[in-house]
């Protein structure tokens, strides 16, 4: 009976130890201080060495830097760590390059692909090289080769020959100037909605704020898409403000 209970307790002993067997992590990344999960748990910023974790699998989650714009994806890998043993991870986050142009909303097309309207961000290292053309109506096309890291802010020429070939614009020839009613509604829409800009990018801004002093990834992705949100909200209320008082003033001027 005796010899028996000796095995059980050494049964258990031994899977007590084999249980808490560990290894090392090493994870490092370009640039330093992104943050990292395990196995969804935060166990801090780039780079952790030595980090003692359980032997086996796991899976591992690098997040871009919170300062600055980077290209938003995740590294997610797996590694299998051994008893007593050391495994190294990195992940390269690349910075990508800021694409706009004077005035703003020009379609990028690369080839014959839309790419976006901008401005816009777009990865060096995927798009190095590549040639890429901005067009806007009333404009003449941009044409550049993606050769550098550094920003293109385009200065956009106008096309003339457009401008003689226009007709009167819709707008005119529709709104009818001889309605008060319709002076009224121009006057009215124009207002609300110049407010409603200011109020969306009061929001923006707090949002802003609050991504900025936030230190969890997935609070920090919330905050950034909702900065975008009402900032791109914001930008369609003011548009629509001044296209409203852009016709009262037509009407006005030409009642």
């Amino acid at each position: 009976m005796k010899t028996y209970f000796n095995i059980l307790f050494l049964l258990s002993l031994s899977t007590f130890v084999f249980g808490q067997e560990t290894g090392r992590l090493n994870i490092t990344s370009t640039p330093e201080g992104c943050w990292v999960r395990i196995d969804s748990i935060l166990v801090g910023k780039t780079p952790l060495t030595d980090l003692e974790v359980a032997a086996g699998n796991h899976n591992v989650q690098i997040y871009p830097p919170q300062n600055g714009i980077w290209n938003v994806e995740t590294r997610e890998l797996t590694v299998t760590v051994s008893p007593n043993r050391s495994e190294s991870l990195n992940a390269t986050f690349a910075n990508p390059v800021y694409i706009n142009c004077v005035p703003y909303g020009a379609a990028l097309y690369s080839d014959t692909s839309f790419i976006s309207k901008t401005p816009v961000y777009l990865s060096y290292d995927e798009h190095h090289g590549q040639s890429f053309r901005l067009v806007k109506k009333g404009y003449k096309s941009y044409e550049f080769v993606l050769n550098s890291p550094n920003a293109v802010i385009a200065q956009l020429e106008k096309d003339d020959s457009f401008i003689a070939t226009q007709h009167q614009p819709e707008l005119l020839g529709v709104i009818p100037k001889q309605h008060f009613k319709s002076k009224f509604t121009l006057l009215a829409v124009s207002v609300a909605t110049h407010w409603a800009s200011f109020y969306l990018k009061n929001v923006a801004d707090k949002k802003f704020e609050k991504y900025e002093r936030a230190s969890d990834p997935v609070l920090i992705d919330q905050y950034w898409n909702s900065t975008k949100k009402y900032d791109r909200l914001a930008d369609i209320s003011l548009g629509v403000s001044f296209a409203s008082l852009a016709g009262l003033i037509y009407m006005v001027i030409w009642q």
